[in-house]
């Protein structure tokens, strides 16, 4: 007996074998927000975005040369839910497109493909970065034509526009996204547009949407939020594939 125990593993070896044989049968279940904050300490927020400064800045410059003055004029008029729902997530909007159509005609995208942190992760984590952007834009904004519209309505009605219209658009593009590739990121913002300039063209709309009370645009948003969260967790967890999103 003595001669084989050179030869036979120890029951401490077995029980590492057998550990090892699970792990790799059964990983564990990935923490979205860990695999985040590890792909911003490996990246870095200014490579997560090179190149892409000027889409930025045109975003912002459409935005404080045409929406927002437009916003400011129907501020005192019936129309005003129907401005925010449009201007809210403009900026999410246009920089998600301009970015992406850009990457896209460079062919960046193919080169981010390439890196060894998950592309998937990378796009997650910018839209992360570019939804707490319009979050904060969002709440600029409705405190700018709150205090322009002479405090006629609830500073709280007007966030909770402002929210259901951003979560709603979010959510709704990287599912489209996630779904139909490359020709939602086209998509969505057209089809936008056009739902939100019909209370614009449509008086009685205006109207109804004005008398929408503030929990019903609050759930509105939280609906939006969840879609957008569940679709930021399918990248980040590999449920969607790098293709859905060309």
């Amino acid at each position: 007996m003595n001669d084989w125990e050179g030869i036979l593993p120890s029951e401490e070896e077995k029980n590492r074998a057998v550990m090892r044989i699970l792990d790799t049968a059964m990983p564990q279940k990935k923490s979205i927000w860990r695999e985040l904050y590890r792909t911003v300490n490996a990246v870095g927020l200014r490579t997560l975005f090179f190149g892409v400064g000027d889409c930025f800045f045109l975003a912002v410059l459409v935005l404080c040369v045409c929406l927002i003055p437009a916003a400011a004029v129907m501020v005192r008029t019936i129309y005003l839910a129907s401005c925010l729902f449009m201007v809210s997530p403009a900026f999410y909007a246009l920089a998600h497109f301009l970015t992406m159509w850009k990457e896209y005609q460079t062919r960046t995208l193919e080169w981010k493909q390439t890196w060894r942190i998950s592309f998937q992760t990378i796009m997650a984590l910018r839209m992360l970065v570019l939804g707490a952007v319009s979050v904060v834009g969002s709440i600029l904004l409705c405190a700018v034509l709150w205090s322009l519209s002479g405090q006629v309505v609830s500073f709280v009605w007007m966030l909770s526009v402002a929210f259901s219209a951003l979560f709603l658009y979010g959510g709704g593009s990287l599912l489209c996204q996630r779904l139909w590739g490359m020709r939602a990121v086209m998509l969505v913002p057209v089809v936008w547009i056009v739902l939100s300039l019909i209370p614009v063209t449509w008086e009685s709309a205006s109207i109804w949407l004005m008398q929408i009370p503030v929990y019903v645009f609050l759930l509105i948003a939280a609906v939006g939020g969840g879609v957008y969260f569940s679709q930021i967790y399918c990248l980040v967890s590999g449920r969607s594939h790098i293709q859905a999103l060309l």
